[in-house]
């Protein structure tokens, strides 16, 4: 059975993540494309993909979670930027500090459309 965009992007968000905190380069832009592919399936779905992206806040992947906020930053700005803004306070220092880049570009408008 083929996988659903939204699996292909919790599988692609886990290997970025990850392969960004050893600095596995390769890896980690290989996966930062293919959730990206992944990404625009879902924004061509009815809702933008908001209800997949806000289902994985309670993802037990940090990872995961991180990407989700970061990409329902333009369709549910308040609601992303609090589940980012508790990702600061994670015993994970790169996840932390992700979300705090994200935040600090995002309100400063420095941050990409994200599709």
């Amino acid at each position: 059975m083929a996988e659903t965009p939204l699996e292909r992007y919790i599988a692609h968000a886990k290997v970025h993540g990850e392969a960004s905190e050893t600095g596995d380069y390769k890896t980690g832009n290989k996966a930062y494309k293919q959730k990206h592919i992944a990404l625009a399936e879902l924004r061509k779905l009815p809702d933008r993909g908001e209800a997949a992206l806000m289902s994985l806040l309670d993802h037990p992947h940090l990872w995961v979670r991180e990407s989700a906020a970061t990409h329902l930053l333009p369709l549910r700005e308040e609601l992303a930027c609090a589940a980012l803004e508790q990702m600061l306070m994670s015993s994970n220092k790169h996840v932390a500090y992700d979300a705090k880049m994200v935040l600090q570009e995002w309100r400063n408008g420095r941050l990409k459309s994200m599709q």
